[in-house]
């Protein structure tokens, strides 16, 4: 990978990577997540992949992708630590096998999406802005509609202290009803003035020609983002509610505090752990807890070593919370007395590594890799070093980051709001 840096604060990024038949462009902006933020951004992402003053329509919009090859282009949000992100993606056929450049083009069109949207009178569009919102409001009523969504977004209330870091990635109805045309199309001008960007282009391409092409962006410089890690402080007391709904299946949800983060010396550790505890079909949690006492219809374990946060999510009937609960806790002090045996050990390193080598093949989750390591290359490994170090992780070294997790919070999908205890 060859980097550039633009301006301050913005990063250009060419992987040149011959075995892909199409080429990936990323570019995310990136800045502290804060409330008043979010719901601007996630208009903002869905702006952008509607219509622009060239494409002032769907039909236009399409068109022109369409005229291209038929290539791809998206935009999202996301969080990673105490960081909300907001990308566009594209990816286009690679140049090689047709007759015109389309990674100039695509270049062409990011640019058009982001310098020229669909505005009028410092604001945005205000018939495709409320159409927008309106998609939006109806998404987020639909998704607090999902049990699964709803649970993991009470639970993230729970745990986190800092409320901005609990706040979901795509906003809140109630925050996004509180926006206009004009609020959003505002902070837009100030979030390409002052937030970080990191640009990736990842394919078989001519290196001189998108640099040249990412110098025609209109992009200053800025401060630099701050530290991508968000921590927080143990609570003494965890913290349990119930909380009942009209539901067929109970959603029981557990956070624990992590002290692992990404490239630390126990994070492969971390990762063994997890696949040993919940996150694949030989787990201790799915074994024991759904196949052998038959107490959980799906049940698995996960983690974000960005943000101190370990989960474990189980559907299960409501007279079984106190023995699913005493089970699930059961499996975690097995890993800590390193209760697995060397045949689960090896399986999950197995697994674990052809999981590696498949991301390899993916030119998104290539890009994401490549995201991460520029963001915090003192913490990254090559392939070589990956299967040796993993290879290489020990009973000893998983036992320690098991007895490292610290239980928070609960959150049951039962029945109305009771607070068993609090600090």
């Amino acid at each position: 990978m060859t980097s550039y840096l633009c301006a301050k604060g913005v990063s250009l990024h060419i992987i040149k990577a011959t075995k892909f038949k199409t080429v990936k462009i990323m570019i995310r902006f990136r800045e502290k997540i804060q409330q008043d933020h979010l719901a601007k951004r996630v208009l903002i992402s869905n702006m952008l992949e509607s219509t622009n003053q060239v494409y002032p329509t769907g039909r236009a919009f399409s068109l022109q992708l369409s005229k291209m090859y038929g290539a791809s282009f998206t935009t999202g949000v996301s969080k990673k630590g105490n960081q909300h992100l907001l990308t566009l993606s594209m990816s286009v056929v690679n140049p090689h096998y047709v007759n015109e450049n389309t990674v100039l083009d695509a270049l062409q069109f990011i640019k058009t999406a982001l310098f020229q949207p669909d505005i009028t009178s410092e604001a945005f569009n205000p018939d495709v802005f409320k159409r927008e919102q309106i998609n939006l409001i109806h998404y987020l009523e639909a998704m607090n509609d999902d049990r699964s969504y709803f649970a993991s977004k009470q639970l993230s209330k729970l745990f986190f202290t800092d409320k901005n870091q609990a706040l979901p990635s795509i906003a809140t109805v109630d925050l996004l009803k509180k926006e206009t045309a004009a609020s959003v199309y505002h902070y837009y001008q100030e979030m390409l003035t002052n937030n970080a960007i990191d640009c990736f282009v990842l394919g078989d391409i001519d290196e001189a020609q998108i640099k040249a092409a990412f110098d025609t962006y209109p992009l200053a410089d800025r401060k630099s983002n701050p530290d991508v890690f968000y921590q927080q402080e143990i609570r003494e007391k965890p913290i349990e509610v119930i909380e009942k709904k009209e539901v067929a299946q109970s959603l029981l949800q557990l956070g624990f505090h992590l002290p692992v983060t990404y490239g630390d010396k126990n994070y492969l550790s971390l990762q063994v752990m997890n696949g040993l505890l919940g996150g694949f079909s030989h787990s201790k949690l799915f074994a024991n807890v759904r196949e052998k006492e038959s107490l959980a219809y799906s049940i698995s374990s996960t983690f974000d070593s960005f943000s101190n946060f370990f989960k474990i999510s189980a559907g299960i009937d409501a007279q079984n919370l106190e023995r699913t609960k005493a089970l699930i806790f059961e499996q975690l002090n097995a890993i800590k007395n390193g209760d697995f045996s060397d045949q689960e050990l090896e399986q999950t390193k197995t697994m674990l590594r052809n999981s590696y080598y498949i991301g390899q093949d993916s030119p998104s989750n290539t890009i994401e890799l490549e995201f991460v390591k520029a963001l915090i290359p003192s913490r990254q490994m090559e392939l070589e070093d990956f299967i040796t170090a993993l290879q290489h992780v020990s009973k000893k070294s998983i036992q320690e980051v098991a007895q490292s997790l610290t239980y928070q919070t609960l959150y049951f999908m039962q029945g109305q709001s009771l607070v068993l205890n609090q600090d």
